[in-house]
């Protein structure tokens, strides 16, 4: 039981004095939040303009399957022999 007593007591003396490491994280202060937020915006334009073509192709392929098709009839044509 002594042991286990002494045991306990280092794991809670080593880990209190790791502890306050740990707090000095957060405190960290950035100043570049437009820098940021312009390159983030910059990314998102890119992606949002491929999407541009991609709504154009997929409009004309629902268009082509679902649109009225123009009847055309057969029209002879007199070839020209030299």
């Amino acid at each position: 039981m002594k042991k286990m007593k002494q045991v306990v007591l280092s794991l809670i003396l080593s880990l209190g004095a790791v502890v306050p490491a740990f707090a000095q994280a957060g405190g960290r202060e950035d100043n570049s939040m437009v820098l940021t937020y312009l390159f983030l915006g910059t990314c998102a334009l890119i992606i949002l303009l491929q999407f541009a073509p991609l709504l154009a192709m997929v409009f004309g392929i629902v268009k082509g399957i679902f649109g009225k098709k123009p009847q055309e009839e057969a029209k002879t044509v007199p070839v020209k022999t030299r």
